[in-house]
Protein backbone atom coordinates (compact mmCIF):
# COMPACT_ATOMS: atom_id res chain seq x y z
CA UNK A 1 0.00 0.00 0.00
CA UNK A 2 1.30 3.95 -0.82
CA UNK A 3 2.03 6.25 1.87
CA UNK A 4 -0.24 9.20 2.06
CA UNK A 5 2.73 11.21 0.46
CA UNK A 6 2.61 8.26 -2.75
CA UNK A 7 -1.02 8.38 -3.15
CA UNK A 8 -0.54 12.37 -3.28
CA UNK A 9 2.38 12.77 -5.97
CA UNK A 10 -0.69 10.20 -7.90
CA UNK A 11 -3.07 12.18 -7.92
CA UNK A 12 -1.14 15.24 -8.95
CA UNK A 13 0.53 13.79 -11.78
CA UNK A 14 -2.48 12.49 -13.27
CA UNK A 15 -3.76 15.87 -12.86
CA UNK A 16 -6.54 14.80 -10.08
CA UNK A 17 -5.51 17.51 -7.25
CA UNK A 18 -4.82 20.58 -8.11
CA UNK A 19 -1.00 22.02 -8.01
CA UNK A 20 -0.44 25.81 -8.67
CA UNK A 21 2.69 26.61 -11.07
CA UNK A 22 3.22 29.64 -9.00
CA UNK A 23 3.89 26.96 -5.79
CA UNK A 24 6.12 24.95 -8.25
CA UNK A 25 6.52 21.07 -7.77
CA UNK A 26 5.30 19.70 -4.05
CA UNK A 27 7.83 16.65 -5.00
CA UNK A 28 11.66 17.22 -5.69
CA UNK A 29 12.83 16.35 -9.15
CA UNK A 30 13.61 12.80 -8.86
CA UNK A 31 11.06 11.43 -6.19
CA UNK A 32 10.23 8.02 -7.10
CA UNK A 33 6.51 5.50 -6.03
CA UNK A 34 6.84 2.19 -6.05
CA UNK A 35 4.45 -0.35 -6.59
CA UNK A 36 1.35 2.21 -6.70
CA UNK A 37 -2.43 1.57 -7.18
CA UNK A 38 -4.67 4.81 -8.04
CA UNK A 39 -8.36 4.24 -7.74
CA UNK A 40 -10.71 6.57 -9.80
CA UNK A 41 -14.44 6.81 -9.47
CA UNK A 42 -17.08 9.29 -10.51
CA UNK A 43 -19.03 12.11 -8.93
CA UNK A 44 -21.07 9.26 -7.76
CA UNK A 45 -18.01 7.29 -5.68
CA UNK A 46 -18.43 4.61 -8.06
CA UNK A 47 -15.21 3.32 -9.25
CA UNK A 48 -13.74 3.83 -13.03
CA UNK A 49 -10.81 2.75 -13.33
CA UNK A 50 -7.59 1.69 -11.22
CA UNK A 51 -4.17 2.81 -12.29
CA UNK A 52 -1.23 0.94 -11.20
CA UNK A 53 2.33 1.22 -11.93
CA UNK A 54 5.56 -0.43 -11.08
CA UNK A 55 7.23 2.90 -10.95
CA UNK A 56 7.16 6.45 -11.44
CA UNK A 57 9.72 9.00 -11.75
CA UNK A 58 9.20 12.81 -11.51
CA UNK A 59 11.21 14.01 -13.87
CA UNK A 60 10.18 17.77 -13.80
CA UNK A 61 7.18 19.62 -12.40
CA UNK A 62 5.46 18.68 -15.64
CA UNK A 63 6.48 15.54 -16.52
CA UNK A 64 6.43 11.67 -14.60
CA UNK A 65 7.67 8.68 -15.97
CA UNK A 66 5.95 5.76 -15.62
CA UNK A 67 7.39 1.79 -15.70
CA UNK A 68 4.78 -1.21 -16.45
CA UNK A 69 1.53 0.85 -16.60
CA UNK A 70 -1.63 -1.00 -16.36
CA UNK A 71 -5.13 1.19 -16.34
CA UNK A 72 -8.21 -1.16 -15.64
CA UNK A 73 -11.50 0.21 -16.48
CA UNK A 74 -14.68 -0.76 -15.57
CA UNK A 75 -18.18 -0.93 -16.81
CA UNK A 76 -21.41 0.01 -14.91
CA UNK A 77 -21.82 -3.34 -13.56
CA UNK A 78 -18.54 -2.68 -11.42
CA UNK A 79 -16.27 -5.20 -13.83
CA UNK A 80 -13.37 -4.87 -15.73
CA UNK A 81 -14.19 -4.40 -18.97
CA UNK A 82 -10.78 -2.46 -20.56
CA UNK A 83 -7.12 -3.15 -19.67
CA UNK A 84 -4.59 -1.06 -21.10
CA UNK A 85 -0.62 -2.08 -20.68
CA UNK A 86 2.26 0.52 -21.38
CA UNK A 87 6.46 -0.85 -20.48
CA UNK A 88 7.22 2.87 -20.35
CA UNK A 89 5.23 5.80 -20.70
CA UNK A 90 5.26 9.45 -19.70
CA UNK A 91 2.70 11.65 -17.57
CA UNK A 92 2.33 15.03 -18.83
CA UNK A 93 0.74 16.81 -16.29
CA UNK A 94 0.34 20.67 -17.88
CA UNK A 95 -0.84 18.97 -20.60
CA UNK A 96 -3.22 15.93 -19.05
CA UNK A 97 -1.42 14.15 -21.77
CA UNK A 98 -0.07 10.04 -21.43
CA UNK A 99 2.86 9.16 -24.24
CA UNK A 100 5.04 6.50 -25.11
CA UNK A 101 6.89 5.10 -27.88
CA UNK A 102 7.73 1.68 -26.84
CA UNK A 103 3.88 0.00 -27.31
CA UNK A 104 0.86 -0.11 -25.92
CA UNK A 105 -1.70 -2.85 -25.86
CA UNK A 106 -5.35 -2.05 -25.29
CA UNK A 107 -7.95 -5.08 -24.43
CA UNK A 108 -11.51 -5.41 -24.18
CA UNK A 109 -13.15 -8.68 -24.74
CA UNK A 110 -13.95 -8.46 -28.06
CA UNK A 111 -10.81 -6.82 -29.16
CA UNK A 112 -7.49 -5.85 -28.73
CA UNK A 113 -5.40 -3.08 -30.16
CA UNK A 114 -1.70 -2.73 -30.18
CA UNK A 115 0.83 0.17 -31.12
CA UNK A 116 4.20 1.21 -30.73
CA UNK A 117 3.48 4.82 -29.62
CA UNK A 118 0.41 6.57 -28.25
CA UNK A 119 -0.35 10.44 -27.82
CA UNK A 120 -3.47 10.56 -25.59
CA UNK A 121 -5.55 13.24 -24.22
CA UNK A 122 -6.37 12.12 -20.88
CA UNK A 123 -9.04 14.56 -20.07
CA UNK A 124 -10.87 14.08 -23.59
CA UNK A 125 -10.37 10.14 -23.37
CA UNK A 126 -9.20 10.81 -27.50
CA UNK A 127 -5.89 10.62 -28.94
CA UNK A 128 -3.68 9.07 -31.48
CA UNK A 129 -2.10 5.75 -31.97
CA UNK A 130 1.02 5.16 -34.47
CA UNK A 131 3.41 3.27 -35.90
CA UNK A 132 2.81 -0.43 -36.15
CA UNK A 133 -1.08 -0.05 -35.44
CA UNK A 134 -2.90 -3.11 -35.18
CA UNK A 135 -6.56 -4.08 -34.19
CA UNK A 136 -7.86 -7.81 -33.67
CA UNK A 137 -11.61 -8.31 -33.53
CA UNK A 138 -12.77 -11.69 -32.10
CA UNK A 139 -16.26 -13.13 -31.20
CA UNK A 140 -16.75 -13.10 -28.04
CA UNK A 141 -18.70 -16.49 -25.89
CA UNK A 142 -20.82 -15.50 -22.99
Amino acid sequence: MPSPKAVTLCLLGFGLLPLSAANGPEFPIGSVIQNFSLPQADASGKKTAVVHGKRATVVSPNQLKIEDLKVELFNGEGNVETTITATRSDFWRKENRLTTDTGIIVKRPTLMISSNGIDWNVADSSGTLYNRVRVVLSNSTP
